[in-house]
């Protein structure tokens, strides 16, 4: 998705820089969702320990998301072990692929989805306080 997905990445980014107010969400909160704010933190300056602290807050949610799917598809067993989970250990692989390929997750933005600085201070001005 970082590289498939680049040209909706890049759209996020700017609405995300551009929005007063912005909310975004997947179904679970994890996969596209995940990767979109470990991207956005990653770019405004939070360290990964905090990145990936955030990511696993998900994981409260794991429970519900595992009933939601169990009551969507009754009569159907869950076979992934891993439905719902968000450990830390998935988003630091995420940032460890673009620090390898590009350098760091900024090189990442920069090369594969052409953010320049102009993006990154909009994102910094609009979404840290002081």
């Amino acid at each position: 998705m970082a590289h498939d997905g680049a040209a909706e990445l890049r759209q996020a980014l700017d609405v995300i820089a551009a929005g007063d107010r912005v909310v975004f969400h997947c179904a679970s909160g994890k996969d596209r969702t995940g990767l979109l704010a470990a991207l956005v933190l990653s770019l405004v300056g939070v360290g990964e320990d905090d990145v990936a602290a955030d990511f696993e807050l998900t994981e409260a949610a794991t429970d519900r998301l595992i009933a939601d799917w169990r009551a969507d598809h009754p009569g159907r067993r869950l076979v992934w072990p891993g439905y719902g989970r968000a450990p830390q250990d998935v988003i630091r692989r995420f940032l460890a692929e673009p620090t390898e390929r590009y350098g760091s997750v900024h090189g990442y933005a920069r090369q594969r989805l052409g953010v320049d600085d102009a993006l990154v201070d909009a994102l910094r001005k609009g979404l840290l306080n002081g």
